[in-house]
């Protein structure tokens, strides 16, 4: 299998640290291109990374507003983490909204991509029952492999 564009979702998790980590190793064995994605999930989902500082206060637009200032934050902290582990690697980067497993998929099809790399996210036993985990979501509507790594 010839891998050319590998995406690799990142939130700020300590395992989509280690999911870019993977990503990287990947890229760097196949020569294959790496698009880092971050995604903000909706303000009714309730996605708050584990990255986030302190909320500043205010109306619903300004919690939005700095929602996304932290995920975009994120993104490019990974990215330019990867620039530094890995320069040779052609490292490029996205950000969109929406519901985080969608997004990816999405992503996934829009750009021809041969695998996708996530983090595993422990949600806890009630929560993942009922809801399910990013990652599970995504393995299931891809479009081609997926990595989840822990």
């Amino acid at each position: 299998m010839l891998l050319k564009n590998v995406l690799v979702a990142v939130d700020g998790s300590e395992n989509s640290h280690r999911a870019l980590d993977f990503a990287l190793d990947l890229g760097e064995k196949f020569n294959a291109a790496i698009m880092i994605l971050n995604v903000s999930g909706s303000l009714t989902m309730g996605t708050v990374p584990e990255e986030s500082t302190a909320y500043s206060g205010g109306s619903m637009a300004a919690f939005a507003k700095d929602l996304r200032k932290i995920h975009e934050e994120i993104l490019s902290k990974a990215v330019a983490r990867a620039k530094m582990v890995k320069p040779s690697l052609a490292i490029s980067s996205m950000f969109m909204e929406g519901d985080p497993a969608l997004e990816i998929v999405d992503a996934t099809k829009e750009g021809g991509f041969d695998v996708i790399v996530v983090g595993h996210k422990g949600l806890g036993r009630m929560k993942e029952l009922f809801l399910g985990s990013v990652s599970e979501k995504v393995a299931h509507l891809a479009p081609c492999p997926v990595v989840i790594v822990r």
